[in-house]
């Protein structure tokens, strides 16, 4: 039987959530502090200690699992928005078996022993020398994939907009999104989002007296207020939008009729301040 040492587990594995962190924050262009990363990293590490219990079968194994990458993205990014856990998610899991996959070949590759795999954790005894410079490897293999495929993605998938209204305008960095089929019900026209913190500038005052008065009678005065169903994973609702009086895209104005929606801001996540439709450009 191989024996266990409590702190080379709790440090590889603190180690390797950092670094598996890491590799989130800078695949989905989220901002995240040294604090929160240890944090993220600690809660991961003492998860593992799962590894000390009686062999699980695959269901348990499974939910054990699930529970651990959740606990640890929770613990690192918080839990801004459904839609925004569950990709920040995704990636860690999708991390996480590029990770564990590349320091199994590397073990297996150079000393074949000392290695445990058990409850989904794993456990290498090792010199400290050794984890950071395995661990090194898998996180700039990670990056560089994520690099190389960049350079082949389309040039198509992200625009600077511009949208004026009045005396205001605001620039933006923008994703073009084909999956982006919002209409403004009466005109069918296509929608431009953009968080409402973002075009508070350019927002029209009637959205505003529209939100501010309670009652039926004054909400039908203001009729200029138009409203954009939708769907997501954080449920359903509607979006109040407007015109503006021009939109650049990669400054070259815009000559579809567009509206501008505004949403909330944990809808918009990532490097990205508006989502485009691609029918516009």
């Amino acid at each position: 039987m191989q024996t266990i040492y409590i702190d080379v587990l709790l440090c590889v594995n603190l180690v390797v959530n950092y670094l598996l962190l890491s590799a989130v924050s800078f695949y989905t262009h989220t901002k995240i502090t040294v604090r929160r990363l240890i944090l993220g990293a600690a809660v991961g590490a003492v998860c593992s200690l799962t590894i000390l219990l009686p062999k699980l079968s695959f269901l348990p194994d499974t939910a054990v699992k699930l529970a651990v990458g959740s606990l640890t993205v929770a613990a690192a990014f918080g839990i801004r928005s459904r839609k925004s856990f569950l990709r920040l998610y995704a990636v860690f899991l999708t991390a996480t078996f590029f990770f564990c996959g590349i320091m199994i070949a590397l073990w297996y590759v150079f000393t074949p022993k000392n290695l445990i795999i058990k409850n989904s954790v794993i456990y290498l005894n090792i010199s400290p020398v050794r984890l950071i410079v395995y661990s090194l490897i898998c996180y700039f293999l990670f990056r560089l994939i994520h690099i190389c495929a960049g350079r082949f993605e389309t040039k198509d998938t992200v625009c600077i907009l511009t949208v004026k209204r009045g005396y205001n305008a605001v620039r933006l960095k923008a994703m073009i999104d084909t999956g982006n089929s919002l209409k403004e019900p009466f005109s069918q026209y296509p929608v431009i989002i953009i968080p409402r913190s973002i075009a508070e500038t350019i927002t029209p005052k009637e959205i505003e007296e529209y939100e501010c008065v309670t009652t039926l009678k004054y909400r039908e005065a203001v009729n200029k207020v138009r409203f954009v169903p939708f769907t997501s994973l954080g449920g359903r609702g509607i979006m109040p939008c407007f015109t503006a009086d021009e939109i650049l895209i990669n400054d070259q104005p815009c000559d579809e009729s567009v509206y501008i929606a505004l949403c909330g801001d944990e809808y918009i996540d990532g490097d990205f301040q508006a989502i485009v439709p691609s029918d516009i450009i």
